[in-house]
């Protein structure tokens, strides 16, 4: 447990070497591309909307003539002119910034699947030499077979998740307590992520990927922890968590398979 476990952070970390050395940068570029658009691009639209939705919803519960603020002059001022729409418009918008980040993470594995399957590929090739032919209909069938794991891992992650928010709501305590094992089980699916475009290769279902990873399951669990941490960390995190995850795992799982 505790040696695929470090094995999982520590191939994470030696990732930057083995990326570099090989020449194999370029696949930087397109994690923070799709980042970048996310992030701003899609979370600006969720802001305007989440705000015309509230309108929507609240706005005939509201005054006629909503205050406005017209300046800081003084703290009484400030909270006189403080509109309850606005102060709900901001909750609103946090709540909805909150969930995209969290469905973001898959967006990102969805979107960038074929790139990370190339680049899994190309790490595989330089350890080992064996190289795989390109065929047009494995790589839409290996596309869609990703979106579906993604979907699957995603809907297991927010069941468990909702599970212990539920827990902790009736009972604080315990809540606070379960928040590391919210994290690992996070950790693990995205782990679980990284370690597959292996499997897919291979030509295993997902059956047989879920069976595989289960045993290897600290491993994946160390890497995708990894992936959360630096995931979280704004824009320099954004392109080094999926590519050092995916080198990281592959090159992990050549030397726990050795």
């Amino acid at each position: 447990m505790i040696k695929e476990f470090v094995t999982g952070v520590v191939h994470f970390f030696t990732a930057f070497g083995f990326i570099f050395n090989n020449r194999l940068a370029k696949y930087y570029f397109y994690p923070i591309i799709a980042a970048l658009l996310l992030y701003f691009g899609l979370f600006s639209y969720l802001i305007v909307y989440s705000k015309a939705l509230l309108t929507y919803l609240i706005g005939p519960y509201l005054p006629e003539h909503l205050p406005e603020v017209k300046g800081l002059g003084s703290i009484g001022t400030l909270i006189a002119n403080f509109s309850l729409y606005g102060l709900a418009a901001i909750l609103f918008s946090i709540l909805i910034i909150l969930l995209a980040s969290k469905f973001s993470k898959y967006i990102i594995l969805i979107l960038l699947s074929p790139v990370f399957a190339f680049l899994s590929e190309a790490v595989e090739e330089k350890l080992t030499g064996k190289s795989y032919p390109f065929r047009l209909h494995e790589f839409i069938s290996d596309v869609i077979r990703g979106i579906i794991l993604a979907l699957r891992n995603l809907f297991i992650e927010l069941l468990w998740i909702m599970l212990i928010g539920i827990i902790g709501l009736f009972v604080p305590a315990l809540g606070l307590l379960l928040t590391p094992l919210g994290i690992l089980i996070s950790a693990y699916f995205y782990g679980f992520s990284m370690i597959d475009y292996i499997n897919e290769r291979r030509r295993m279902n997902i059956s047989e990927s879920v069976q595989k990873i289960r045993k290897y399951k600290w491993f994946a669990i160390g890497n995708g922890l990894m992936y959360w941490f630096f995931d979280s960390i704004p824009i320099v995190g954004w392109f080094i968590a999926p590519v050092n995850s995916v080198t990281g795992a592959c090159t992990g799982m050549h030397e726990l398979e050795q």
